[in-house]
């Protein structure tokens, strides 16, 4: 069993890495060509010291209003929905966004250990978990899914997180409801 183990480890590695991963999206779907060309692909690594300073952009905002909704486990990370029927939207604006976006999802990434879970790097670091919010253009189009392969449709944001001591109370309304979406298709509705 372990010597199976270890040859499906590497097989999945070798093809992961020289077949079927990131470097090759465009070339297997057509769907993702702009994978084939370097843009708009994920994971990535942001590289501060190539980042530019631009002195105009606005400060982000994001409005703060609480809302429900569920959280789900996909099989590959916690994903939390806000409920359709919704009083109060949250929206997100400024920094280099020209448009509004109505919050939607949260995407939680984490892994098995404690040094590494998130999707992106910063300077080839892995955080130990990263939180993706994701919000839709409200003011040309209805919802996520008729924004999702639109030009401006969806904007998202992520939120590196490390462990520490001071705990976070917001955060820790929905992580206080992980034990209970601890396996993939369950489900849990999670409250103001």
């Amino acid at each position: 069993k372990i010597r199976f183990a270890f040859f499906f480890f590497f097989f999945f590695l070798f093809f992961y890495l020289f077949i079927a991963g990131p470097s090759f999206w465009g070339l297997i779907n057509p769907q993702w060509n702009m994978c084939n060309k370097g843009r708009r692909q994920s994971p990535i690594d942001v590289v501060p010291d190539k980042l530019l300073f631009d002195p105009f952009l606005r400060p982000l905002h994001i409005d703060k209003h609480k809302v429900s909704g569920t959280l789900h486990n996909t099989g590959q990370s916690l994903v939390f929905r806000v409920d359709k029927d919704t009083k109060q939207h949250v929206n997100i604006s400024g920094g280099p966004l020209a448009y509004k976006y109505q919050f939607e999802e949260i995407y939680i990434h984490y892994g098995t250990e404690n040094t590494r879970g998130s999707e992106h790097y910063i300077q080839g670091y892995s955080f130990p978990g990263e939180i993706q919010i994701y919000g839709f253009n409200k003011e040309l189009y209805h919802n996520m899914s008729e924004a999702q392969h639109k030009s401006q449709g969806i904007v998202g944001l992520s939120l590196m997180v490390q462990i520490g001591e001071t705990p976070n109370p917001e955060l820790r309304i929905i992580t206080s409801t992980f034990n209970k979406v601890l396996f993939k298709g369950q489900q849990v509705i999670t409250l103001e």
